[in-house]
């Protein structure tokens, strides 16, 4: 299989640890290693480091460098969602080695940890997956719910005796109500964002669904290795829709399969989601920093090249995080606001702090 990892991330929900070119996928939330490091290394059963390759944006290019040395970049010249992202790692992939299945995955998620189907587990799934690909299909990686979530995608399937079944549809962010139904009916997956399927038969869905955007992509795959290659993908590239690969693609195409996901996954996608994959003490308090806590539950404590004691007391569900040049202190109901706060800081015209 040939690993790509999608690095495209905008730094907004984890301020001020995260900024514009320091995303998500670079900082240490939770191990002494960026998340994108850590997604890279756990692809070593599946993919060798010279079959993997990085998507990202230009002004990601030199801090993603520092970091892997030794994966090969793709660099988007302007964002433009994740179906032009894929379709450009898929074109790049076919090129270098033929059609051999590709595998999608989100640069900043967790996975296997907390001793919960760990990566023995999610190897076995991506195996399964390439089986799957190598036959025609489509394939995604679905996570068994485990409360009625609203913050993520759905997938609806039809169950067989298979370890694939047929995707019936995806389902976008849901209500509560729904939520609770899904979760109920056992037959509904969370949207893992991690896709497996042969670059072929990806480029054919979008010649089907989206035929301007598999033109461009034909036009910078006649281009590669000549000397045209920069400046055919800077202009077709830039010329391509906007749009995600489930929309664009996915909930349309044809022999889609879901395998339910065995190991433990987490998008940890704000502040009050760091528990999942974080030690928290006796009172559920997440810390990572030079921290006095009396009297302090449910709360989350971060330090970031401060050398300042944060000292707490008397609160509980609160975000606390601390970095050389913003403080944020936050309701942790209310992690989600977030980038909020970060658009207020772009209308305020505080690009220092960005």
């Amino acid at each position: 299989m040939i690993g790509i990892v999608l690095a495209g991330g905008s730094g907004t929900r984890f301020w001020p640890m995260s900024r514009k070119l320091r995303p998500k996928q670079l900082v240490s939330l939770w191990d002494d290693k960026p998340m994108i490091e850590a997604t890279i290394d756990r692809l070593a059963g599946v993919s060798s480091r010279a079959k993997t390759f990085v998507v990202l944006g230009e002004h990601l290019v030199e801090a993603t460098r520092e970091v892997l040395p030794d994966v090969e970049f793709i660099v988007e010249p302007c964002p433009r969602n994740t179906a032009p992202a894929i379709g450009l790692a898929a074109i790049f992939a076919q090129h270098r080695f033929g059609d051999e299945p590709i595998g999608i995955f989100p640069a900043d998620h967790a996975i296997g940890r907390r001793g919960v189907g760990g990566l023995a587990n999610f190897e076995r799934c991506l195996k399964q997956a390439e089986e799957q690909a190598q036959a025609g299909h489509l394939v995604t990686l679905g996570i068994t719910p485990t409360s009625p979530e609203t913050g993520y995608g759905y997938i609806h399937y039809q169950e067989s005796d298979a370890a694939a079944h047929p995707v019936r549809k995806f389902v976008e962010k849901p209500s509560r109500a729904l939520a609770q139904q899904y979760l109920e009916s056992g037959d509904y997956v969370w949207n893992s964002g991690i896709f497996v399927f042969k670059p072929s038969v990806l480029l054919a869905e979008m010649k089907r669904q989206l035929p301007q955007m598999h033109q461009a992509m034909m036009e910078i795959a006649a281009s590669l290795g000549t000397a045209h290659q920069a400046e055919t993908i800077d202009r077709c590239f830039s010329a391509t829709r906007s749009i995600s690969v489930d929309y664009g693609i996915m909930e349309n195409a044809a022999n889609v399969v879901v395998i339910p996901a065995t190991f433990h996954w987490s998008d940890v996608g704000h502040w009050d989601a760091v528990d999942v994959v974080s030690e928290v003490d006796v009172n559920g308090n997440v810390v990572e920093a030079d921290a006095l806590l009396l009297d302090v539950s449910d709360s989350v404590i971060y330090s970031q090249n401060s050398a300042r004691l944060i000292a707490v007391c008397g609160v509980e569900d609160l975000v606390v995080v601390d970095t050389p040049d913003a403080l944020l202190v936050i309701d942790r109901k209310r992690a989600q606001d977030v980038k909020t706060l970060v658009e207020a800081l772009q209308q305020a015209g505080r690009d220092d702090l960005l």
